[in-house]
């Protein structure tokens, strides 16, 4: 009886001798906000306020795993990262517990979970009708990226160029900046200079991503909206009642940039305010080591290539929310002056004469939406923005450093822009439906005056209705037609239509297919403006003809995910003819005016491919475009070519909190035409040029600080070369600049964030 009894002890025992080692550590379950599991889902642990380096912990294919920690250690809570690729990181300190259970929530695999630009409504970037790309805030922090030239510099089918008075301007699919639409949170941004929008004005303090579409928009945004829109789109509070972001960046060779952004929301309303700084000491390529900031007298050095620059920037933008309603205001400022320091004079060098460009931009804007049933709203905006460009000679006494206003009228000139724009649109789209629309308006009206524009003051209108559809057959095939009809006050604007198609083939592949035709008028400044200093001698021209054009693009995506990452690739093809193109043209001489060149004509296609685990961020992709217009026939050239490739590369220590990224671009030559001294006409060549960026990035406090510091223009690219073939002259050439060289810069952020 005794050892049958004994046995019976020891079989109810033996159990609780392998739960006593199990309670030795923390279950922990990780899902998705449908509840779902999520398998192969990092969690990074550490013990008390420790950083999380404790140990890492792969959850199974259930989404199930443990933490090996002992209740006993455990007194002061566990510090914990849970991860995984396509999802936003939960940072959290937890408490022992019989099950831990985290909630993940997708974060479109790098991407935003939502993109607007173009869409009916929010909507993921993969199932939107466009194809849309993102550069959101965390691809914005691995390049160090301060201004929208930045941002662009590694994207496929743009291209910069640089002018040291005028500013960064950008091509797309081999188009020009004035067939470029740009837009902050959907407001369209004015100030062209030549043409382009100095990109280097546009501030990402406060941004929260940018989202590129590449070919025309022509029915959503009318005018510029032909060759791709960029929308930028400010940073909101993310539903907690407090945020405060603060960075500071600066380089060795002389810049300098701060700035502050804070959210508040209490009940039905949020408030952001962004204010910043950007200083610029300016470069030279005679400029080696730190800069010296101190004032020289009688510096024979003080002409600089590259111009010293300073730059306020500020954002006021307040939301309220309610169950119908909601109603916001945004006003955004910004000042910027340009300094461009004159070589002093013979004989004694003691005095100069400098120039000042003085930017001010002032944007305000109304919005609203109105709900009236599921998938069914109305939306509105008014928006007003005020461009005034101030240049100023001054006369400077390099001994004592004073300066005067030179007293010639000729010299000083103040101009000043305005567009007032009114949208407004009527939305009904259910995830459901088989039929959703869209229809509104979109009014415009631009005005400019100045001694230099036309009469002193001159105006230009756009109004317009447009609609469009989206009609699915099948669940998996969406066709949107739509049309675009304008009024313009100065030329007879046609019917505008476009036609697009997404079809998602199967789980991995999706299709996209668009035509759309275009229209843009020439700009108050192509047709009036009369630019002259020491470098720049441009006048209007008032006999240009409106462009007029056609586009037809597609292209095919694969994403692939697997148990710990994602593929995806894609490829694209696009081909543009745009009738009577607006470009500059020397005339006379130095002198240069807009005309219209006949038809012009732009094809190329793009690759590219990626792979994505949480650790590794890797991308790849090659473009190639051809420029074809009339005088390239006349040279029995019917198309030019150039051709780009690209590569970025990521690694994320996400125990220690690190991360590593070099960007890379190569930018094939570039050929273009030049009238040669006999009048004949040749061809040009801007060389080929690599450019590559490498940051190293630590996050410390709870993700609260990072510190990134690296090299920006590895290479040290800084001026590129313009060599001149044909003609009864030739082999000549000028040097174009690109950038200030190699350069080591350091930014640090404090990003805080009170719990919801």
């Amino acid at each position: 009886m005794m050892p049958s009894l004994l046995q019976r002890i020891l079989l109810l025992l033996l159990p609780a001798c392998f739960t006593i080692p199990a309670l030795a550590q923390l279950p922990v379950v990780v899902t998705d906000a449908d509840d779902r599991p999520v398998p192969y889902a990092h969690i990074a642990w550490g013990l008390g306020n420790a950083p999380v380096a404790g140990g890492m912990v792969v959850m199974d294919a259930g989404g199930r795993g443990v933490l090996p920690v002992e209740q006993a250690m455990a007194v002061n809570g566990i510090v914990v990262r849970v991860s995984f690729v396509g999802f936003t990181t939960i940072n959290d300190t937890i408490q022992w517990g019989p099950e831990v259970r985290f909630k993940l929530v997708p974060a479109s695999f790098g991407l935003p979970e939502f993109v607007v630009t173009g869409q009916y409504a929010p909507a993921s970037p993969d199932k939107a009708v466009h194809r849309v790309r993102v550069l959101d805030a965390t691809q914005l922090q691995r390049m160090a990226a301060t201004n929208l030239g930045d941002a662009l510099r590694n994207e496929l089918n743009i291209r910069l160029s640089q002018d040291n008075m005028l500013g960064t301007s950008l091509t797309m699919q081999g188009l020009g900046g004035q067939n470029v639409k740009l837009l902050v949170d959907g407001v369209p941004v004015i100030g062209r200079q030549d043409g382009d929008i100095d990109l280097a004005q546009i501030d990402l303090n406060g941004v929260e991503r940018v989202e590129i579409v590449e070919g025309p928009l022509s029915v959503n945004y009318g005018t510029n909206a032909l060759a791709g829109t960029i929308n930028l789109i400010t940073r909101r509070g993310g539903g907690r009642p407090a945020t405060l972001k603060a960075s500071a960046y600066a380089e060795h060779i002389g810049r300098l940039n701060t700035s502050i952004t804070g959210t508040r929301r209490w009940g039905r309303n949020e408030v952001l305010l962004t204010a910043g700084r950007n200083f610029f000491a300016g470069w030279d390529p005679r400029q080696t080591g730190f800069v010296d900031l101190a004032p020289a007298l009688a510096d024979t050095s003080r002409f600089q290539q590259w111009k010293p620059r300073e730059q306020y920037t500020g954002r006021l933008s307040y939301r309220r929310t309610g169950e119908r309603w909601d109603i916001g205001y945004k006003a955004e400022g910004m000042h910027d002056v340009i300094t461009n320091r004159g070589r002093p004079r013979v004989p004694y060098y003691e005095t100069a004469f400098d120039e000042r460009y003085t930017t001010i931009r002032i944007d305000n804007a109304i919005t609203a939406e109105r709900r009236f049933a599921p998938g069914l709203k109305a939306n509105a905006l008014v928006a007003h923005n005020r461009y005034t460009r101030l240049s100023n000679l001054w006369y400077r006494d390099l001994t004592t450093l004073s300066e005067q206003l030179v007293d010639d009228p000729s010299e000083q000139d103040t101009s000043g822009f305005t567009l007032t724009n009114v949208r407004a649109t009527f939305v009904q789209a259910k995830d459901s439906a088989r039929v959703s629309f869209e229809a509104g308006m979109d009014l415009n009206l631009e005005t400019g005056s100045g001694a230099r524009i036309g009469d002193g003051r001159e105006e230009i209108g756009d109004y317009a209705a447009f609609a469009s559809a989206e009609y699915r057959p099948v669940r998996s095939l969406t066709l949107r037609p739509g049309l675009r009809y304008a009024y313009n006050t100065r030329y007879g604007a046609p019917v505008v239509p476009s036609f697009n198609l997404r079809w998602q083939m199967s789980d991995g592949f999706t299709l996209r297919a668009s035509y759309a035709s275009g229209f843009r008028a020439p700009s108050l400044k192509e047709l009036y403006m009369l630019f002259v200093d020491v470098n720049h001698d441009i006048v209007g021209n008032s006999d240009l003809d409106a462009e007029r054009s056609h586009n037809f693009s597609s292209a095919l995506a694969y994403r692939h995910a697997k148990d710990k990452g994602v593929y995806t690739s894609e490829i694209s093809l696009f081909h543009n003819t745009v009738n009577d193109l607006i470009m500059l043209a020397q005339v006379d001489g130095t002198r240069y005016s807009y005309v219209n060149i006949g038809e012009y004509r732009t094809l190329g296609g793009s690759v590219g491919a990626g792979w994505d685990n949480g650790h590794w961020v890797i991308s790849c992709g090659a473009a190639v475009t051809g420029r074809h217009d009339d005088l390239a026939a006349a040279t029995n050239s019917p198309y030019l070519f150039n051709s780009e490739l690209r590569a970025s590369l990521t690694k994320q220590w996400l125990r220690k909190g690190w991360s590593g990224s070099v960007f890379w671009k190569w930018q094939d030559r570039l050929p273009n035409y030049v009238v040669l001294s006999d009048g004949t006409v040749g061809r040009s060549f801007i060389s080929a040029f690599h450019m590559a960026d490498a940051s190293l990035t630590k996050r410390i406090w709870g993700s609260r600080i990072g510190i990134t510091g690296g090299c920006k223009n590895l290479f040290n690219v800084t001026n590129l070369s313009g060599a001149v073939s044909g003609g009864a002259h030739g082999g000549g050439g000028a040097s174009i600049p690109m950038s200030t060289g190699r350069l080591a810069f350091l930014r640090i952020e404090l990003d805080l964030k009170k719990g919801s």
